[in-house]
């Protein structure tokens, strides 16, 4: 921004001198600025792109959208094929030195179509042959044969309820395995971050899902003023190891607990004194210490505003 006000100056300064030349040289064409605009950056892009050609967009209405889309009905169009799937073996063998990629693979790899990059990876200790993976754009996805060279993956939040495709967070109840939970937005910090839409909850390993907490952890995050408009996110969910009805979720406004599984919220509650900060929660452990539940978490920013963060050197704290 601070080039682009140099470039202001720059334009006003050669104005001011036409101008003062006009009176001695009045048939002079005024001279064109030397001044070559600067490309807006990639965030900057997608904001104008999905704010055209009113420059306002308002977050409520992607819940809004996917309630309209829910009463579409869906289905494949005549003359596909539905067996036709891209295969999910994989040409490499497991290298004991080295890392193997084992998916799942973006369908348009190397273009802006790709599903963006995987936040996210949790695997299932009753059963490590089920992992799930969650990506910036692409939601959750779920193998049931990790981890070998045959690996494939399966979208499983492909369903007009969920707004948001960006998952910032998954973690499996302590105590059951089969219950999954999920935080959608991305607390990462690009110039351009997704919005949540609330916690995503499974009790069947991904099977089927419900969304939690749609009111309080909606897209909308207070706008800067004459800025673009901002969105808030779920960094790190978390599940008391003492109690399965006690959940954590880290925001970028703080923490919020649900003492019902998700049925109700209750926060933002903050770790620290610096309440014009912002409260990103970048990390979020609870530990069983003696039946008695500690809870770490990590606060901060990267420090560094942007065009479209423009409150990102708003940093806070780490407390434990």
């Amino acid at each position: 921004m601070a080039i682009r006000s140099q470039n202001a100056l720059v334009l006003m300064a050669v104005a001011a001198l036409v101008n003062g030349c006009a009176s001695m040289q009045a048939a002079a064409p005024p001279r064109a600025p030397s001044v070559v605009p600067m490309s807006p950056s990639p965030g900057e892009l997608r904001a104008r792109q999905l704010s055209y050609p009113t420059g306002v967009f308002e977050p409520a209405w992607t819940i809004e959208s996917a309630i309209a889309a829910h009463g579409v009905q869906a289905g494949l169009p005549a003359g596909i094929d539905a067996s036709v799937q891209r295969s999910g073996q994989s040409p490499l063998a497991l290298n004991p030195n080295a890392f193997t990629p084992l998916g799942p693979m973006p369908l348009n790899p190397g273009t802006s179509a790709a599903a963006g990059r995987t936040n996210v990876i949790v695997v299932d200790p009753v059963d490590p042959t089920v992992a799930y993976a969650g990506s910036d754009g692409g939601g959750i996805w779920k193998t049931s044969n990790c981890c070998t060279v045959s690996t494939s993956w399966t979208v499983v939040t492909d369903f007009p309820e969920i707004a948001s495709m960006a998952i910032g967070d998954i973690t499996l109840d302590p105590n059951n395995h089969n219950i999954v939970y999920a935080g959608t937005g991305d607390l990462r910090f690009g110039s351009f971050s997704f919005g949540a839409a609330g916690v995503l909850k499974s009790t069947d390993q991904g099977a089927s899902w419900q969304v939690l907490g749609v009111d309080v952890f909606n897209p909308f995050y207070g706008p800067s003023a004459g800025s673009f408009p901002q969105y808030q996110a779920i960094g790190k969910v978390v599940v008391d190891p003492n109690d399965s009805a006690k959940l954590i979720v880290g925001t970028k406004t703080g923490l919020y607990f649900s003492y019902d599984a998700g049925s109700n919220w209750n926060g933002p509650c903050l770790t620290n004194a610096h309440l014009s900060q912002r409260q990103d929660t970048t990390g979020l452990i609870a530990i069983n210490n003696a039946g008695t539940t500690l809870l770490y978490a990590a606060i901060g920013t990267r420090g560094t505003a942007t065009p479209v963060q423009p409150d990102l050197d708003q940093t806070g704290d780490v407390i434990g």
